[in-house]
Parts: structure tokens; sequence; C-alpha cells
């Protein structure tokens, strides 16, 4: 678990990173408040970086449309975020 993301910040690493890497950007010069599309990013580039999210968030079946859904890495994080604290609540629940 501990390759897995633990904090808002590390999950806004692992798609700042993700992204960067499909779109030809530096990490560092990536824009969190823009738009993936102005990236180029397309269906395979969104598939990859489902993936890594998956991987890397412990989260599974996540939507296709969530890139869409959420199309700024701001707006990506805060949903993933909320996704993996309802993951842990859930988890923490079944477990009493």
């Amino acid at each position: 678990m501990s390759d897995q993301a633990q904090t808002i910040d590390d999950v806004r690493d692992v798609l700042i990173k993700a992204i960067a890497s499909e779109a030809g950007y530096a990490p560092a010069e990536l824009p969190t408040d823009r738009p993936f599309t102005e990236f180029g990013l397309d269906s395979m580039a969104a598939l990859s970086v489902g993936m890594e999210i998956e991987e890397t968030c412990g989260l599974s079946d996540l939507p296709v449309t969530l890139l869409w859904d959420h199309p700024t890495v701001d707006a990506l994080t805060e949903a993933l975020w909320a996704l993996m604290q309802g993951e842990l609540t859930a988890t923490a629940a079944e477990g009493q």
C-alpha cells in the first residue's frame, strides 16, 4: 500500500505526472486548471491515465468518462479524493 496515493497531494501528483506524460509536458509545466482537451488528450490517452489512476490510487472500475466529467487536474483530483475517501469509509464499515 505504500506505493498508493495517501493524500490529496499524492493524488494530484499522480495525475500531473500521468497527464503530463501523455500530453508531452514536463510535470512542472502542466497547468492544473486547464481542460484536458487543450493538451490534445484523446481516448487512448484517457485510458492510459485511467489505468495509472486505478493502479496508483487503489481504485477500480472507474467510469470511462471520468476525465471528461472532471476535465481539469484540479477537478479530477477533488473527484478522485472523494472516491478514495468513500472507498476507505466503505472498507472500514465492512470491517466492523
